[in-house]
Formats: structure tokens, sequence, C-alpha cells
């Protein structure tokens, strides 16, 4: 994290976070929706702003995106290499070419996703769909990074909210409850995010062999462990502060009256306290065993409003509660962390923000037209994004624990398709009304890139997309033809060669 160090004296600048103000008005909007197929579609719209504003924000953050990941690549440039090398270690350079390396990979696919069609589409055609709340292109390839694409990120939030509301719906109907405990451990300053994240996970994994956990889960017959991982980020004293942890949800085969009887205990408050206290002190363990030097949070009350809830380094909440801090429910919680850029209220105190939020929001600050941040709080911003995708690269955002779905479909014939997320992604059917198809021909003279799609889509009527979509078509069409004549002679000359 050295660029933290480089800028450990850079403050914050006010932003102007208009759009992003309005992202926790999303979520309580979505609070009334108990409808898993409505998931995405509630959250993303707000009635104060355009409708169809959040499709162009979606995009134009992964235009943003691109260039951020494609900042400072050394690869065509040896005399800066040459000049780096004498200021790194040997293994801290070829580290930076391995990253150099990954990042460009990454990005690479993340500028194809929604360029071709995907493997499905035999008529090679794009089509654009509409419904009431959202618009989307079909028939396009998906990257499936949910760790940089910010066009993915919020189709398989939808696709995994939908997949575990409807396992818990119907766990609910068979009196089945639901407990989330969600393990976190404190970041120390300069700290690389990818240390952090697998702390998290390591001292995760210790909890669930616990002899202590094992009494507990056979006591109260918790079946099922389901987990997620969310990071969120913050500033600190002008630097990068992340806030990575784990989502799990336990799974029980009785109800939550029944689970106090069995421990002895009266209130849910005290149900919440005591599996905080036990996972805390059990993740507490973990940090002396390996001699980590790092101190969680004591369990504790405190009062919000007229709530009380638990919080401690390890919190535990209760299903009952469709009301926890989301207000959309366990489901989502679970899910859809990207959309928790509302508990980022853009408040500004002593020279810094006070709120954590979504990495995403870190391409906001990056955007070259925001004139409000210095460049050198955009450079940390820029290499705080890649270290993020970097730290994220390989890890599972969501997933079932072994054996879930093939239990609920014995005991209650539910049957949940669940696949990779590049596959759910090119194989979504999207709802709605085709009210324009482009063959993939149209599709290359339209030349799209993330900015285009994006303007193209958020436009006020249909008519308006078809004109500015044709339109850009007779521009580029004399261009892009001349550019795939120009291939088809090199292919040609290449193979004559041979």
């Amino acid at each position: 994290m050295n660029y933290t160090q480089k800028f450990a004296t850079c403050k914050t600048i006010p932003h102007n976070f208009n759009k992003l103000s309005h992202e926790k008005k999303k979520e309580e909007s979505s609070a009334s929706s108990s409808s898993g197929v409505a998931l995405l579609v509630n959250k993303e719209v707000d009635d104060r702003v355009n409708k169809y504003e959040h499709i162009f924000k979606k995009h134009n953050r992964k235009f943003i995106a691109q260039y951020a990941l494609a900042y400072g690549n050394l690869e065509k440039n040896p005399l800066e290499k040459r000049r780096l090398k004498k200021h790194l270690f040997e293994a801290e350079f070829k580290l930076k070419e391995k990253n150099d390396s990954i990042l460009k990979k990454i990005n690479i696919s993340l500028c194809n996703c929604g360029t071709k069609p995907h493997f499905n589409n035999i008529e090679n055609k794009v089509e654009f769909v509409e419904t009431e709340t959202s618009r989307r292109l079909k028939g396009l390839q998906s990257c499936g990074n949910s760790a940089s694409c910010t066009v993915c990120a919020p189709k398989l939030s939808m696709i995994r909210g939908n997949q575990l509301s409807e396992l818990i719906t119907t766990g609910k109907d068979y009196n089945r409850s639901y407990i989330m405990v969600v393990p976190t451990i404190p970041h120390i300053p300069l700290e690389s995010l990818d240390i952090t994240l697998n702390q998290v996970g390591d001292m995760s994994s210790f909890i669930f062999v616990q002899p202590e956990f094992r009494k507990f889960k056979k006591l109260t017959e918790c079946r099922f462990v389901h987990g997620g991982l969310e990071v969120m980020v913050s500033f600190k004293n002008g630097l990068i502060d992340w806030h990575p942890h784990k989502n799990y949800l336990l799974d029980f085969d009785i109800t939550i009256y029944e689970i106090k009887k069995l421990l002895g205990l009266d209130s849910d408050l005290e149900l919440a306290m005591y599996i905080s206290r036990m996972f805390t002190t059990l993740g507490q363990r973990y940090l002396d065993k390996n001699k980590i030097d790092k101190k969680l949070l004591e369990p504790y009350f405190e009062t919000i409003g007229s709530r009380t809830i638990v919080k401690a380094g390890v919190a535990a909440t209760l299903e009952f509660d469709n009301k926890y801090i989301s207000k959309w429910g366990l489901a989502s919680e679970m899910t859809a962390s990207i959309y928790k850029n509302g508990i980022f209220d853009g408040h500004f105190e002593d020279g810094e923000f006070k709120k954590s939020f979504h990495p995403f929001s870190l391409l906001d600050f990056i955007d070259e037209k925001n004139l409000e941040t210095s460049e050198s709080f955009k450079y940390q911003s820029i290499m705080a994004f890649k270290e993020f995708v970097l730290a994220m690269k390989g890890k599972k955002w969501f997933y079932f624990a072994r054996g879930a779905v093939d239990y609920y479909y014995d005991e209650y014939d539910i049957d949940i398709k669940f696949k990779p997320d590049q596959e759910e992604l090119e194989t979504l059917e999207d709802n709605g009304d085709v009210f324009a198809t482009l063959t993939f021909k149209e599709w290359l003279y339209f030349k799209p890139n993330s900015r285009k799609v994006g303007i193209a889509l958020s436009m006020p009527t249909r008519e308006d997309i078809l004109k500015y979509v044709y339109s850009e078509i007779e521009k580029n069409k004399k261009e892009v033809e001349n550019e795939l004549l120009k291939k088809q002679k090199q292919k040609k000359y290449y193979r004559t060669k041979k």
C-alpha cells in the first residue's frame, strides 16, 4: 500500500454526492417488496430522479473502471520499468509485474463484456428490452466480474438475492428460522486488503470447527451455513481504510422460540447477544493463536431510535426482524452489498468523510468530470480500486453451503438452479418488451462501449434511443468497414507468408 504512504497527508475534498445520496432512499423504497423477482429493479429506481438515470451511472462507472484498471500499466514502457526497479526490491517488482498482468486480463474481459454475442445467441442479434423500471440489452456476453464490472454486479445481486429469497421463504413456510452472523477483523492502516480478507476467511473457518460451535450447532439443529463476502471502504486520517467482513446465514430446523428455549434464554436480544459473544470469543481465540495483534470489539447493546441491537466483533441478527439495517430483508442483506452506498451520506468533518461506502463509489472520485477532488486524491482512489479488484480475484462473494440446495429439493421439492456467475449471466433471460433488434454487424457499426450504451439506454423515450443508435451506426459504418477490411487483408497476408 505504498500509495497510501505517498499521500499520507492527502485529505479528502468534499464531492458533489447528489446522485449518490438517493441510494439510501432506494433501499427504503424496496423494503415494502417481499417479491424476490422485484429485488433488483426496486433498488435501482428512485422516483425523485430521472426514471433511467441509474442506467447511465452504472455504465459510466464501468467506463471509469476500465480507465482505472489500465492506469499506470508499465508493460510497454521499459524505461519506466528500469527507473522503478532502482526503487523497488526484486520481490516487490515481480509482484507489481504480476499484478499489472492480472489487472490487464481483468480489464480485457471488462472491455469485451457487452460487445460480443453469448454462446446461446445463435442468431447473433442484439435486442433492446424494456420493463416498467429498467432497460437492458439481451444476447451479449457478460464478464461476470462482480468486483470490477458495475453492470454485471447488479444482475448477479438480483439473481443471488432471488435464489436466497426463494429458499428463505420456503423455509419459513416449514417453520425453519435464520440468524445472520457477521465476522469482521479490524483493518490496520497500510495493511493490504488481501491480508485482512484472508484473515477474515481463516477466522470464520476456525470458528466453525471449534467444539463450542459444534455443540451449539447440534443442540439447536443448525444445518447449513450460507456465506457472503462484503468489503466497504472509508477514509481515516487521509488514508484508505478497508472494512471487510463475511456474512453467514445460519439455517435452523426449528423456530427462534424453540432455539431460545433450548438455550435457556428469554428474549430475542439475549439470543443475539449469546451468539455474538460466542462467535466473538472464538474469533479472538483465532487471532491470539496465530499471534495477530488485533482485538475484536466486545459485544454490547446499542439503542438506535426505538430499536436496540447488538454490536460486536461478530454481530448476530435474527431473521424475524426484516427491518434490519438495510430495511429490505436478510436475502438482500446477504447478496446486495453493491447497493449499500446509502450508508455513505457524504458527511464531511475535520477533512474526512465519516461514513463507509462500497468501493464502486471510488469510481465517482476518479471521474475526470469530478472537479471537486484533487489529482492526488484521484490517484489514491485509483490505487485503492485496483487493490480491491486484485484482492477479490478468486473470492466467492456469495455461495450456498455444500448440500444446502439439494436438501431443500429433497425436503420441500424446491428446485433452485444455481450456476456459476458467468453462466448465470449468459443464460439470463430478461423479462420485458423487445422494442428494437440489431444484427451483430449493426452492433459493430454502433462501436459500442460502456459509456455509449449507458447514454442510449438512459434516454427519455424509445424513439430517442433508436435515433441515437442509428445515427451512430451511420456515422461509424464506413470507418468500421475499413477496419474490418484491413484486418482481412492482414490475415490474408499472413496466410500467404506461411
